[in-house]
């Protein structure tokens, strides 16, 4: 299994997040880079895949959008069967 820790302390724009999650998970050059790609990426994995979703403790005008990047995430856990997605904090994981 692929174990991929997601920690977006780094990020600042959905620009940056965007780009994070193309390294981290190593998508392919054409990733679109918005969250209906993202979710496609993850919906079409043949890998199994867990990934740790860590949201910085400081409040940023980034987390609405990377709770969006988390929804996505949940959605195509539902859709795959091999993707999961564990949040840092305990009751983002049954949302």
């Amino acid at each position: 299994m692929r174990k991929i820790i997601l920690d977006f302390g780094a990020t600042s724009t959905p620009e940056e997040v965007q780009q994070y999650l193309a390294m981290k998970f190593d998508f392919p050059d054409y990733y679109g880079m918005n969250l209906d790609a993202l979710y496609d990426e993850l919906t079409s994995t043949d890998i199994d895949t867990c990934a740790g979703f860590f949201l910085p403790e400081t409040r940023r005008t980034i987390d609405g959008y990377l709770r969006r990047v988390g929804r996505v995430m949940l959605d195509a856990e539902e859709e795959n069967p091999h993707f999961a997605v564990i949040f840092g904090e305990l009751e983002e994981n049954f949302s």
